[in-house]
């Protein structure tokens, strides 16, 4: 799912250049990466030899492997509902 716009992003390898085909943003960014996660050495779980600065921003790093889904994307389904639904039983 593109961060930026929510659609889904293309299935297989995402070249370096690619774009979201609604938005036109970059898709080969760290956020859109499996390995990303931000609090982590260099925000990356795996051993790159450099930081990339901006996470939002086309990168060339050979370790990218796009995400299946978004952190969160389906959370409305799970627990988020089920503690909305407890805080509407008691103050609604």
């Amino acid at each position: 799912m593109c961060i930026f716009c929510g659609s889904a992003l293309p299935t297989g390898r995402i070249g370096f250049r690619d774009l979201c085909p609604d938005c036109a943003r970059e898709l080969h960014i760290c956020r859109h990466c499996s390995f990303y996660k931000p609090g982590v050495y260099r925000e990356c779980t795996e051993t790159i030899p450099e930081a990339i600065k901006d996470k939002d921003r086309l990168n060339f790093c050979e370790y990218f492997r796009p995400l299946a889904e978004l952190p969160g994307a389906g959370i409305e389904g799970g627990k988020a509902k089920s503690a909305k639904d407890s805080f509407d039983k008691l103050f609604g």
